[in-house]
């Protein structure tokens, strides 16, 4: 039984990183989120999403915050590559 359920565990963990999850590049970052949104996150803490829209990006309390006109979303992961510590301005 507890095979099954470690089985279980890895599928359904399997199934939720191939609906999000980022990738690195030579600009800053690709995100796409579990609904499909795809957001671009840049070295100079810039930010756009896909179809359109630009804003920003920052770090807050163990979470990484895209802001795209006004309508800030926290990403539910860490994201692992080359990117400044960018801080909401206050």
């Amino acid at each position: 039984m507890r095979f099954l359920m470690k089985v279980f565990a890895i599928s359904l963990a399997t199934a939720v990183n191939a609906q999000s999850g980022f990738q690195c590049n030579e600009h800053g970052a690709i995100v796409t989120i579990a609904d499909g949104t795809v957001y671009y996150l840049g070295k100079n803490c810039d930010a756009a999403q896909k179809g359109g829209g630009t804003g920003k990006w920052w770090l807050a309390a163990s979470a990484l915050v895209v802001d795209i006109g006004g309508q800030p979303v926290r990403l539910p992961f860490e994201i692992d590559c080359d990117l400044p510590a960018c801080w909401l301005d206050s």
